[in-house]
């Protein structure tokens, strides 16, 4: 059975105006659409009620500018109105599956406000633009042989400074490929094991900072054992200079380096990197290993994907706004996911669409056979509300996904979207024997 949600949070919002934004301290600009789970049908028209305020200025010119698209990408129709009056309505449909996506402008004299809403069109008819490299498991299984030639030889160092009462917390490293090294830190619930365990893969630049300081949900305090891995192989627990310099010192960002090809890849060590983590997991006594997940957000979530595609033991998936999906999508009036890789110059490189059908998590999502769930951002333009939505449609049932309305990608990040992941994954990892 397929499950759609919208978010509590956002439910409660719906006794509010849908969007609200002021430019200075006057204009005022609400988007309301007539459908409250914002879904639609091809064919529909869907109705936005807008409630315009700070029209007190009677000389200045007001004017109204909207535009409709699908994903802000290929353009459906726009125009201007005269914002003469509070309360006006705009009416579109669309032909196609999609998220119609509604931004209006409102200019009074010198002053201009802006707001968008996003909607869903049959968004579980979307399907991804890419295709699997036929030898997708031959591949992968070829980095898993190298892997398994390197010994983990894990390393542990438990932290006095505990998070949770009772609880223990380490800094672990593992042995990789390519003479590299592994790193995350390791919560372990108080309480008495074995515990259900999570691989958590965090997003974009990646080094788990929020693990350190406790500002991240701790899965710990919910009763799941975490091992929240840095993806970058450096070490932990530096300040944040430290590994914003060596960041600063890739041209062109991490997530391009050896594009061209799928065994030089950037992610090809973080993928297996991933799949070692569950290989240490698997060691530790206090680790119930038939009740094993992975969860990230946004990079974190696209590699989980890859991960889950690959690690056939889980018990449960989770994969919040998920990155590097239908990485092709460009090529068809779409967006593509982030990292973009076919958005840069390397544009229709064919080495580069080589490298993305190992590496596309919306493709990966046909091979997990986990439970899983999905969030999706509807006004998400680092990991697009399509993109997402093509790793869903590809995913196979059991499968839930959570939408958040009016949310870009940086909203994305709360504690109490976090909490919607942690409590699905206890519901879904159950008891033990």
């Amino acid at each position: 059975m397929r499950f759609l949600h919208i978010s509590l949070i956002s439910a409660l919002l719906y006794l509010l105006p849908a969007a609200l934004f002021a430019a200075g301290d006057s204009l005022i600009i609400s988007i309301t659409p007539d459908h409250a789970d914002y879904m639609y049908h091809v064919g529909d028209s869907a109705a936005f009620k807008i409630e315009l305020g700070g029209l007190k200025t009677k000389a200045a010119p007001k004017v109204l500018r909207y535009r409709f698209t699908r994903d802000k990408t290929s353009l459906i129709t726009e125009g201007e109105l005269a914002a003469d009056k509070a309360g006006l309505v705009l009416k579109q449909s669309a032909d196609q599956p999609c998220i119609m996506r509604l931004d209006l402008e409102l200019k009074v004299g010198e002053q201009t406000a802006r707001k968008a809403t996003a909607v869903g069109i049959d968004p579980e008819s979307i399907r991804s633009t890419n295709t699997p490299a036929p030898d997708y498991f031959r591949f992968w299984a070829q980095g898993i042989a190298e892997l398994l030639r390197v010994p983990m030889d894990a390393q542990e160092e438990q932290i006095k400074e505990d998070k949770v009462p009772g609880g223990k917390r380490y800094r672990v490293s593992l042995a990789n490929i390519e003479g590299s090294r592994f790193y995350g830190w390791l919560s372990v619930p108080a309480g008495q094991g074995p515990f259900p365990a999570v691989v958590y893969i965090p997003g974009a630049p990646g080094r788990v900072y929020e693990f350190m300081t406790g500002t991240h949900p701790d899965y710990a305090e919910n009763g799941l054992l975490v091992f929240a891995i840095n993806i970058h192989g450096i070490e932990l627990d530096r300040d944040s200079v430290f590994y914003q310099s060596l960041l600063d010192r890739i041209p062109g960002g991490f997530s391009s380096l050896g594009e061209d090809d799928p065994y030089r890849y950037y992610y090809r060590r973080v993928v297996l990197g991933a799949l070692r983590a569950f290989d240490y997991l698997r060691t530790r006594p206090d680790v119930d290993t038939s009740r094993l997940a992975v969860a990230g957000s946004s990079q974190g979530g696209g590699l989980s994907l890859l991960v889950a595609s690959l690690e056939k033991r889980l018990k449960a998936a989770a994969f919040e706004v998920p990155a590097m999906c239908d990485q092709t999508g460009v090529f068809y009036g779409r967006p593509t996911g982030w990292p973009h890789m076919l958005d840069r110059d390397s544009g229709s490189d064919e080495r580069v669409v080589r490298t993305s059908r190992y590496y596309d998590a919306a493709l990966a999502a046909r091979f997990v056979r986990a439970p899983c769930m999905f969030t999706v951002s509807l006004l998400d333009e680092s990991c697009p509300p399509t993109t997402v939505y093509t790793a869903y449609n590809n995913a196979k049932e059991p499968k839930e996904i959570f939408v958040f309305p009016n949310t870009t990608h940086p909203g994305s990040f709360t504690a109490e979207r976090d909490l919607v992941c942690i409590k699905w994954l206890k519901k879904t990892l159950g008891e033990g024997k």
